[in-house]
């Protein structure tokens, strides 16, 4: 019997290996570790941008960079216009830039309580909150006015949903705006109780909810940042189920040299360990 034509083909080989660069990687720290002059570091030596969505971010750091905060009078609210107006802007040229490093995944997380409730209130189920009278034809409140409020004021719950959607669906813009994404988050302790007593068992990313794990297992590695004297080490080792790392591309294992400050007090980067 004649095969029809576009009958799929099952395969006989093994494929091989296609993609040795992580296509999303996330570093986590604590604050103040360095991350900035580290990514500042990738600008300069490829083509790289830094989209830092973090009030003071980059003032004394040397980088391609964009920020949504321009100066310290600028307001969250007025930061979430000017990271709309960026994010746009990149994706109208999109694959301009082989690195887009979003700075920070905590500062997205924030505004996703204002981006889901403004997609809420353009939602059919969503069209008479925040409503003058609670009607279609009301009078739409507007962000910091009295009146308005948050999607997350929403019974049982039901608002984290929104804000959930609003952040994934950033990180697929993101995904279309460049090939590579590199991703700065802060660490939050984990606790349990054992006897009444917390005690702490291990490091998970800074975001909201069930939105830390549903956003670890769509990215490709996680590291976690850490110091020795003057250099910085990205840490790739899973010691234990808490703790948030590790990585699908096989180079990217165990402790790696990332930045080293030198005598002169600039900072060296070794971004070819990561994208050889």
């Amino acid at each position: 019997m004649a095969k029809q034509e576009n009958e799929l083909v099952l395969p006989e080989e093994v494929s091989k290996v296609t993609s040795y660069w992580p296509r999303d990687l996330v570093i986590i720290s604590i604050p103040k570790m360095g991350k900035g002059s580290i990514f500042g570091g990738l600008t300069r030596t490829k083509n790289a941008l830094v989209f830092d969505l973090e009030k003071g971010g980059y003032e004394f750091i040397e980088a391609r960079k964009v920020s949504v905060y321009p100066s310290q009078e600028t307001t969250k609210y007025e930061a979430f216009l000017n990271y709309i107006k960026w994010r746009n802007a990149l994706l109208k040229e999109k694959g301009k830039y082989d690195f887009l490093c979003i700075d920070g995944l905590t500062d997205l997380d924030e505004f996703s309580e204002i981006g889901g409730t403004m997609t809420y209130m353009n939602s059919i189920i969503g069209s008479k909150f925040n409503r003058e009278g609670n009607i279609k034809e009301g009078k739409k409140y507007e962000y910091g006015e009295p009146e308005w409020k948050s999607v997350l004021t929403l019974p049982d719950g039901a608002g984290y949903k929104h804000t959930r959607e609003w952040f994934l669906n950033q990180i697929e813009m993101f995904r279309q705006i460049a090939p590579y994404r590199i991703y700065a988050a802060h660490v939050l302790d984990k606790y349990i109780k054992d006897n009444g007593k917390e005690e702490v068992v291990g490091s998970e990313i800074n975001l909201t909810g069930k939105l830390k794990t549903i956003f670890a297992s769509k990215v490709t590695a996680l590291a976690k940042l850490y110091a020795e004297n003057e250099e910085r080490y990205l840490n790739f080792d899973v010691l234990n189920d808490s703790i948030i790392a590790g990585s699908r591309a096989p180079h990217l294992a165990g402790k790696i040299l990332i930045s080293k400050k030198l005598k002169d007090g600039t900072i060296e980067t070794f971004w070819d360990k990561i994208y050889n």
